[in-house]
């Protein structure tokens, strides 16, 4: 295993999900897995598609590739089955915010794609719930000027859990009473201007380092901490296949 490409044991769960993906090219497996590991390279080392090895075939028959399974969601379905199932139903959600390139702007028809002005210029955010392990359960794109707590809702949605832990940013009385009508535990400090300030588990709290740990491994793909994508369905397509890897190392304590 290496950091620019997949373990056999890896590929062969890879190659396995994307053989029951119906409507995308997969009849010869070395040339497909030469495919993956292409856009693996990539989206590890934030390269332009111009500057792929030639060993990994045509840079642009790769990029049109990429693009069409991005829009097909293969990328995300491909996440999804790495998502972990069981555990010990506590879950973590946060926020990081990605910087975007000058190259991300003007894409076709105007739309933001997810594309926003913020303190750190201009940015998209990346929100992601976790495990207590570091494995995500599942990622939500917007741009960088959206509050974390709008995306409640969309990261939690259907995700079991007895649990849940995430910063102030996410005290609000919504946020509690969803929680409280699902039977969920809020693991939430409250803000510092609320009236009656609410106790929180401090022990379980201290857990939310696994999604900051998520988060460490996630932009250490170059083409996540750097948005040079136009569309967002590109964009999170990387986030998708950067999450995949994460989960599927994490499992056996392997870094990414």
């Amino acid at each position: 295993m290496t950091r620019h490409a997949l373990a056999d044991a890896e590929w062969a769960s890879v190659h396995t999900i994307l053989m029951q993906v119906p409507g995308i090219w997969k009849y010869r497996e070395e040339e497909l897995r030469r495919f993956v590991e292409a856009v693996l390279w990539v989206c590890r080392t934030g390269a332009a598609w111009m500057d792929l090895p030639a060993s990994f075939g045509l840079a642009d028959t790769v990029r049109r590739r990429y693009r069409r399974w991005a829009q097909r969601g293969v990328w995300e379905r491909l996440f999804g089955s790495s998502v972990p199932v069981g555990g010990d139903g506590v879950v973590l959600i946060d926020a990081t915010i990605c910087k975007a390139h000058r190259s991300s702007s003007g894409a076709r028809g105007g739309a933001t794609e997810e594309i926003g002005a913020s303190r750190g210029g201009i940015t998209s955010k990346i929100h992601a719930a976790t495990d207590t392990d570091g494995r995500a359960l599942r990622l939500v794109l917007t741009g960088g000027n959206v509050n974390d707590c709008t995306q409640f809702e969309a990261l939690v949605r259907d995700v079991p859990m007895t649990a849940l832990v995430a910063d102030r940013g996410y005290d609000t009385d919504k946020i509690r009473t969803i929680l409280a009508g699902c039977g969920v535990t809020a693991v939430i400090p409250t803000k510092r201007n609320r009236k009656v300030q609410i106790e929180h588990d401090r022990t379980l709290y201290a857990k939310r380092h696994a999604v900051e740990n998520f988060f460490l491994r996630l932009k250490d793909f170059c083409r996540v901490t750097m948005r040079r994508d136009k569309t967002a369905a590109s964009y999170i397509g990387f986030a998708h296949l950067a999450a995949t890897v994460i989960n599927m190392r994490q499992k056996k304590r392997l870094c990414p």
